[in-house]
């Protein structure tokens, strides 16, 4: 009988270590989710060749207080196409490595946009401050 009573005390035990690790899991869960609500959103880009072959795909994600991120141009890409998926107008700005602007644009919230641009450039993407 005791036995048992033993069994049983260590199933109450696996028991609650299980709740707790719920608990963490949900805590993680709460804090993911903070993080994520604080976002302004992705913009994915696609770079192309001028046949039209995927040169490279990527994905930025703008948070509070980011304003302005790059992508380098990829050797072999002619175009930069762009999906902005955030809460606001995206302005992007091709620059040479020099610094020299190229040319600029903007891709409205949940717009679409495709740029021209040259291998050896960066584009930078920037949207208003939070």
């Amino acid at each position: 009988m005791d036995s048992g009573t033993r069994r049983t005390g260590g199933r109450g035990r696996a028991a609650a270590a299980g709740a707790a690790l719920l608990a963490v899991l949900g805590a993680v869960a709460a804090a993911t989710t903070s993080q994520a609500a604080a976002a302004t959103g992705d913009v994915l880009i696609v770079q192309k060749g001028s046949t039209g072959n995927l040169v490279s795909t990527q994905s930025f994600v703008f948070i509070k207080g980011v304003t302005e991120q790059g992508d380098g141009v990829q050797v072999g890409a002619t175009q930069f196409a762009v999906t902005n998926l955030t809460d606001r107008t995206l302005t992007l700005t091709e620059k040479t490595p020099a610094g020299t602007v190229v040319h600029s644009g903007t891709v409205a919230s949940g717009g679409n946009g495709t740029f021209t641009v040259t291998g050896g450039d960066t584009v930078f993407m920037t949207v208003p401050a939070n």
